[in-house]
């Protein structure tokens, strides 16, 4: 383990970032950016994959509230384009921990927002509406579980504190809350964690998590058969539940169920996902991602960040002399499987089996939501492990990075398992189906896609979606400093089409600032690209916002004050997918979204964030109707 440790160390930070399967292409598409760039809405970090509107053809997510103070608001919920660029804000004060969840029926997107309210917003971000309000602290604030819908389009969502209680939680159709049940089933201590849902029929089945204490500080046992969580059926009613069936129980070798969960990369829950052959497919992970650690200047033993779940690692100080803190050596983890494991098993708990044991190499702490293609392909994704390292430091143009080497984590991965591969001979398995499809890398660099994947989401356009918690790729911020990453993360598209565009499209402006009354030049070219739709900037000669547009060409301009965004979207001549390019214009403009999220766009005119969704919805429909008539 401390070869592989030195090896990855030694990677070179311009090394691309790796995918392993020929027909499947990563894309990044946009990073999300707390003071920046310029132009740019504030956002925080993301908990969840984004949901897929088909009608709009639109990414949308919820971070955690990115920049606020004075005018300054920071909307965390946000739109894209599924093409690499610009993502622009929906709303404000509609952010939270967990993902979206669409009504069955209904244009309404379900989640529960940072003060623990039950809420409700349009696609578009619009009507935020208050289900339950949390006022009373009925719920705690902090959740980590996406919600799902019964059968009946009722909410279903785990409110926990992450340290006394879980409780299965259901939102009535008059909006009232009721306990369907509380989880007590640990057989160490008073509280049970509770992780991922999937509704099967009328059966929700999920895990359930049993504390056993942080590695080598508080641990309760290191024995391969120590209980450390269950997985549980639940036969829904109307009424409350008395009781749950345990399918199988984990033991330590098996892998640990997310306990601690209360922590940035450690809230990340495991989730099931079902087959056609009603295959039950789940992972486990450790239960805390942090170890033991010793605070230099009084020697007293507490927890730190263990640095196998992608994101923190307090292996070294950053202050002071920058001692060692963690004394145990790399993966600081006092059990059996430190990186985890994908099972599967049938709906009555028979057949369990673990497919596959990751090394770290390809890929450790699985969690997140998984999604089972229609060419039968199980995909997901690692906090941790792979190929690529980094550090959870932006460091400035010119700067210095790493600070120091040996706080930086392994980036993440993806997965999949090729369902029709599994082969079992007299009761063992000789072939898992596993292949490691893509190492994620943060750092600097142009071909930097995250860190710390959340899980996948399964698109009706046949595409995966996805986005990691950090890792971010360079900007200039609101102050015009350089950074040359970013802490926060990252929006990215899998796609499994086996057709990689081949096709390019580049615009800029010059120069990109101006004083009211100089000219500035907008200049685009493409290669091998058809259907090219211009969006935003300002009318000029060629340039006719949502309007058709020439592969290349130039304008001259002289706008008044305002922030002008210029993209074009095209499609690739080779294999009809998207591609496109933005820039923007700043004429007398200071970059900030204001109290009244307005800014200046398209004719200089203020337009709302929700006008902008409206355009850019108008344009996508216009390129989708050309493109099937391509």
């Amino acid at each position: 383990m401390k070869k592989l440790c030195i090896f990855l160390l030694s990677l070179p930070f311009s090394s691309l970032a790796t995918t392993a399967i020929d027909h499947v292409s990563v894309n990044y598409l946009t990073s999300l950016h707390y003071t920046g760039p310029e132009g740019w809405p504030s956002a925080g970090k993301p908990f969840a994959p984004p949901i897929y509107n088909a009608e709009r053809d639109q990414l949308i997510g919820l971070s955690l509230m990115g920049r606020t103070g004075n005018d300054v608001v920071a909307p965390s919920m946000w739109g894209l384009t599924p093409v690499e660029g610009h993502y622009f804000a929906l709303a404000k004060d509609v952010n939270g921990l967990v993902g979206f969840v669409q009504h069955p029926e209904l244009d309404r997107l379900y989640s529960i927002d940072s003060k623990g309210n039950v809420f409700f917003v349009h696609s578009d971000g619009s009507n935020k509406t208050i289900l339950f309000n949390n006022e009373n602290k009925n719920l705690f604030t902090q959740p980590n579980v996406n919600p799902i819908f019964d059968n009946q389009s009722r909410l279903l969502f785990i409110d926990t504190d992450h340290k006394t209680y879980s409780r299965l939680m259901r939102l009535e159709h008059d909006n009232s809350l009721l306990e369907l049940y509380r989880f007590n089933n640990s057989p160490h201590s008073d509280f049970t964690a509770a992780g991922g849902m999937l509704l099967s029929g009328n059966t929700l089945y999920g895990y359930i998590g049993y504390p056993r204490g942080i590695p080598f500080l508080d641990t309760l046992s290191i024995d391969d058969d120590f209980p450390v969580g269950a997985l549980y059926a639940i036969e829904l009613s109307e009424n409350p539940v008395d009781a749950l069936t345990i399918l199988h129980e984990f033991t330590l070798q098996q892998g640990e169920i997310p306990w601690d969960t209360n922590a940035t990369e450690g809230r990340i829950a495991t989730y099931l996902v079902e087959d056609e052959q009603g295959y039950l497919y789940g992972s486990t992970s450790v239960g805390s991602c942090k170890t033991k650690g010793i605070i230099t200047y009084s020697g007293k033993e507490t927890a730190f960040a263990n640095g196998l779940c992608g994101g923190d690692y307090l292996f070294y100080s950053a202050i002071g002399e920058r001692e060692r803190l963690i004394h145990t050596d790399y993966p600081h983890y006092d059990g059996s499987n430190p990186h985890g494991s994908v099972f599967r098993l049938k709906k009555d708990g028979s057949e369990f089996t673990l497919l596959h044991t990751f090394s770290g190499e390809d890929g450790s702490q699985p969690r997140g939501p998984m999604v089972i293609t229609e060419s039968g392909y199980l995909y997901g994704t690692t906090m941790g492990g792979g190929v690529h390292k980094s550090d959870l430091i932006s460091v400035r143009e010119g700067g210095k990075y790493p600070e120091q080497a040996l706080n930086m984590t392994s980036d993440g991965t993806i997965y999949r398992i090729n369902l029709a591969d599994i082969k079992f001979k007299d009761g063992k398995l000789l072939e898992s189906g596993f292949e490691h499809v893509h190492s994620f890398k943060g750092g600097p660099g142009e071909d930097v896609d995250g860190k710390t994947p959340t899980g996948l989401m399964l698109a009706e356009n046949g595409r995966l979606y996805g986005t990691t918690i950090n890792g971010g790729r360079g900007y200039t911020n609101q102050a015009g400093w350089v950074y040359e990453n970013d802490i926060l993360g990252t929006v990215y598209e899998v796609d499994l089409s086996g057709m990689k565009p081949t096709g390019s499209v580049s615009i800029s402006i010059t120069p990109g600032t101006l004083k009211l009354g100089e000219e500035a030049e907008v200049t685009w070219s493409s290669s091998n690209a058809t259907n090219c739709i211009a969006t935003g900037g300002v009318a000029s000669g060629d340039w006719v916002p949502d309007g058709d547009i020439a592969p290349q060409g130039s304008i001259k301009i002289s706008p008044d004050s305002g922030v002008y965004s210029f993209s074009i979207n095209c499609r690739d001549a080779d294999v009809g997918a998207r591609i496109g390019a933005l820039t923007t214009l700043y004429v007398n403009a200071e970059a900030k979204v204001k109290e009244s999220e307005t800014v200046h766009y398209g004719n200089g005119g203020a337009l709302n964030w929700g006008w902008l969704a409206l355009l850019g919805a108008l344009r996508i429909a216009r390129a989708r109707r050309q493109g099937d008539n391509s």
